[in-house]
C-alpha cells in the first residue's frame, strides 16, 4: 500500500482531465438532479485503535464494504452539490454504520463525464459498540468516470482515498477500555450507475 501514498489531489485532477479529453465540451445543459448508486470496497493503510488511558494498538488492515446513494444538483457550470446516504461495513472491528453527508463534484467536461469529488459524512453505528457522538466520520477524495454510456444512465467506475473514524463504548478485542478507532488512508474502488 505504500505506492498509493504518493497519489495527490493534483494527480487525480490531471488524471480526470486526461480521461475526459475526448468527451464533448461542456455545453449549457439544463440544471437537473444527477443521481448515483454504487458499491465499493477499500483497504485502510493503517488502523489505529486508541484506549482511554492513552495507550492503543495498530490493528491489521481488513477490507471495508459500502453501498452508497447520492443525489447531486448543479450549483455552478461544472460543479454540483449533493447529499450522500448509505451503509459502510468495516471488517476490522465488525463495525457497520449508516452514513449521511454531503459532497461537491467538479465535472471536467459535462455532467456525463469524469468528475472529481470531495465527500464528508457522519457514521451512525448500527450496533452497541459505537458511541454516536460528533467529531467522528468520513472524509473522502475520489475520481469517478463513466465506463459505459447508455441513453438513460451511465455505468461508472470510481477510485478514492478515504479516512473513517468512530468513537467506541465497547471493547473490540477483550476487556480494554476503548476510546476510538481510526481507519487511515483507505484506497478503494467502486462500480455503480449514474442516472
Amino acid at each position: 500500500m505504500t505506492i498509493w501514498s504518493q497519489i495527490s489531489i493534483q494527480d487525480a485532477l490531471r488524471t480526470g482531465a486526461e480521461i475526459s479529453k475526448n468527451d464533448k465540451k461542456f455545453n449549457e445543459l439544463p440544471a437537473e438532479l444527477i443521481q448515483t448508486f454504487s458499491f465499493g470496497i477499500s483497504l485502510p493503510d493503517d488502523i489505529s485503535y486508541h484506549f482511554k488511558n492513552g495507550g492503543g494498538e495498530t490493528l491489521k488492515s481488513r477490507l471495508s464494504f459500502e453501498l452508497f446513494y447520492t443525489i447531486n444538483y448543479p450549483i455552478f457550470k461544472k460543479v454540483t452539490f449533493g447529499l450522500i446516504t448509505g451503509f459502510q461495513h468495516q471488517s476490522q472491528g465488525s463495525i457497520t454504520a449508516y452514513k449521511l453527508g454531503g459532497l461537491v463534484r467538479y465535472y471536467f467536461k459535462n455532467y456525463d463525464s469524469t468528475n472529481f469529488y470531495i465527500m464528508t459524512a457522519r457514521g451512525f453505528g448500527l450496533d452497541s459498540k459505537v458511541e454516536n457522538s460528533s467529531g467522528y466520520g468520513n472524509i473522502r477524495f475520489g475520481l469517478e468516470f463513466p465506463i459505459e454510456k447508455y441513453d438513460d444512465y451511465n455505468v461508472i467506475f470510481k477510485i478514492f482515498w478515504d479516512n473513517d473514524s468512530y468513537k467506541l463504548k465497547k471493547p473490540l478485542i477483550s476487556n480494554e477500555n476503548p476510546r476510538d478507532i481510526i481507519y487511515h488512508s483507505g484506497y478503494g474502488l467502486g462500480i455503480g450507475i449514474r442516472f
